[in-house]
């Protein structure tokens, strides 16, 4: 238990996690990790064998040269396991504002990634990465672009049991994809916001998966639920609403 910050424990930021170590807190609520603006909170590079559990990923803050993405967490070619974890009220100057994954599949269980800030994918940002997420909340992300929530570039991610609510961008509120084909089952899409197209979801040159979804009460100026651009997707049972 604890918080761990350059004020309280003098700890430095980022924390560069090497191959086969594991973060193992106490609980999210009792077990912080906070930059407090310093940097990034976790960087994984080439990373293999990891599991980060029962914490919370805070104060992240990328900025400057080759160093401004992902605010909470950056993962390149790393493929860790992450449960019971928050990653809340971090900050990207570019994108990813809570996570940004580059060429990496993590697995991600009762996550919550909320208050984060970028320029592009608010909440998570995906660059060629194929993640595994179930019981995931995303919510009340911002973007100064797209994808408040989640930003998809040519990356292929499983959503099961999953939430994406209350997040902002100019477009796709909720989720914008390019050349990105997701799969999304029991998936929640609400009340999210874009300034101009697609509030739920912004779909580009894409043909995600869609069974048991429901996109309701997300605002745009056109595509409010949904807004596709050459996109072709598959819908089992999906129900779009009040949007």
């Amino acid at each position: 238990e604890g918080t761990y910050s350059p004020s309280t424990t003098g700890e430095n930021f980022p924390i560069i996690m090497l191959n086969h170590i594991d973060l193992i807190g106490a609980g999210e609520d009792v077990t912080i990790l906070d930059a407090q603006q310093t940097g990034r909170v976790i960087t994984m590079e080439n990373c293999t064998n990891n599991t980060i559990t029962d914490l919370t990923i805070t104060g992240g803050l990328a900025e400057g040269y080759q160093d401004e993405n992902g605010g909470g967490m950056y993962l390149l070619n790393s493929n860790p396991t992450l449960a019971h974890v928050t990653i809340l009220d971090n900050t990207a100057n570019s994108v990813g504002g809570g996570m940004y994954l580059d060429y990496s599949n993590p697995t991600l269980t009762h996550v919550t990634t909320t208050n984060n800030i970028a320029v592009e994918g608010g909440g998570m940002n995906l660059f060629y990465s194929n993640p595994t997420l179930s019981h995931v909340t995303i919510s009340d992300n911002n973007t100064a672009y797209q994808g408040g929530g989640m930003n998809l570039f040519y990356s292929n991610p499983t959503l099961t049991h999953v939430t994406i609510s209350d997040n902002t961008a100019v477009i796709g509120g909720g989720m914008k994809t390019f050349v990105s084909n997701p799969t999304l089952n029991h998936v929640t899409i609400a009340n999210n916001t874009a300034v101009y197209d697609g509030g739920g979801m912004y779909l580009d040159y894409s043909n995600p998966t869609l069974t048991h979804v429901t996109t309701t009460n997300n605002i745009a100026v056109e595509g409010g639920g949904m807004y596709l651009d050459y996109s072709n997707p598959t819908l089992t049972h999906v129900t779009i609403a009040n949007n």
